[in-house]
């Protein structure tokens, strides 16, 4: 069961509408509490964080495109302002289930995903299983296949989920510290990032959905399955920093969807959305520009 809400009253002490000013939101969906926020009117951007991030890591994005854009930005359970919900592990698929009842609850339609790192493989489960929901995607960062021809990255993500490192991100917060410090922000805006995880409880869920993603084979072949068929009449823009340690996702996704628009950005790492916000920003805005003009009607049609 889905219940919608909309109680700022919720939104916790520590998150600064100076910092983050938008209002803060919430739906209860099969158990969970999530925040999110909704913020513009027009075609829907929907956004997805990664493993460690929030929607405060889209905040820039949402403050920008709001005037051209409905903007959307959800935390998984555990993540964020989203609570923890007891006996529930964030795993990649079970997270993908929560997102898809979140935009059934909303009742979303013809929404273009934006989404990098783990925000990938949970958003295009969803795309994959509803490809008529999506208008379509803004990719960074991320992948969308089983990671057998990447044993480097399988390892790294195992390494990231392994319990050596889930006992320090527990005492230390370290996934969350390291990240943060990699991130050009203020003093305030690190504090905001990383008060959501104030305690061991709330530290668990990143380090847990990493190590998720070094399995789900099965669930990565129906979306490579996928984009080659159900996905592959949306329009898509691929941004990548050309500092990736995950470069090399790019031109497999290039090769999957041949009609993709595509943007390195020079000195950018994993997370362009951090690294160049005005850069991409300025390239969805350009991208959607011609892509909504020039997608055949099947793609837009929505359920």
């Amino acid at each position: 069961m889905s219940t919608l809400r909309a109680l700022d009253p919720e939104r916790p002490a520590w998150l600064s509408h100076a910092l983050f000013p938008f209002t803060s939101r919430f739906v209860d969906i099969d158990g969970h509490h999530v925040h999110y926020v909704d913020e513009g009117h027009g075609p829907v951007l929907l956004f997805l964080p990664g493993a460690p991030n929030w929607s405060f890591f889209y905040r820039h994005f949402v403050e920008a495109l709001r005037a051209d854009f409905r903007c959307i930005a959800l935390d998984y359970p555990g993540f964020g302002p989203s609570p923890v919900t007891p006996g529930w592990s964030p795993t990649v698929p079970a997270l993908s289930q929560v997102v898809e009842r979140f935009m059934s609850t909303l009742g979303l339609s013809q929404v273009v995903l934006v989404a990098g790192d783990a925000g990938g493989p949970i958003g295009l489960g969803v795309a994959a299983r509803h490809p008529e929901w999506f208008a379509g995607l803004v990719l960074a960062g991320t992948f969308g296949w089983p990671l057998d021809d990447y044993p480097r990255v399988r390892r790294m993500l195992r390494l990231s989920g392994s319990p050596i490192v889930r006992l320090l991100q527990e005492q230390f917060n370290l996934v969350l510290n390291v990240t943060a410090r990699s991130f050009p922000m203020s003093a305030a805006e690190r504090t905001i990032y990383l008060a959501p995880y104030a305690n061991p409880a709330a530290r668990r869920a990143p380090v847990l959905l990493l190590g998720d993603l070094a399995g789900n084979d099965a669930y990565m072949s129906e979306i490579e399955q996928a984009l080659q068929t159900r996905l592959r009449h949306l329009p898509v823009l691929l941004v990548w920093g050309d500092k990736d340690p995950v470069y090399e996702f790019l031109p497999r996704f290039q090769r999957l969807l041949p009609e993709a628009q595509s943007l390195v950005i020079p000195g950018a790492h994993h997370f362009p959305f951090a690294d160049a916000p005005e850069a991409m920003i300025t390239a969805i805005r350009r991208w959607w520009q011609t892509a909504s003009t020039t997608t055949t009607p099947i793609a837009r049609r929505a359920s």
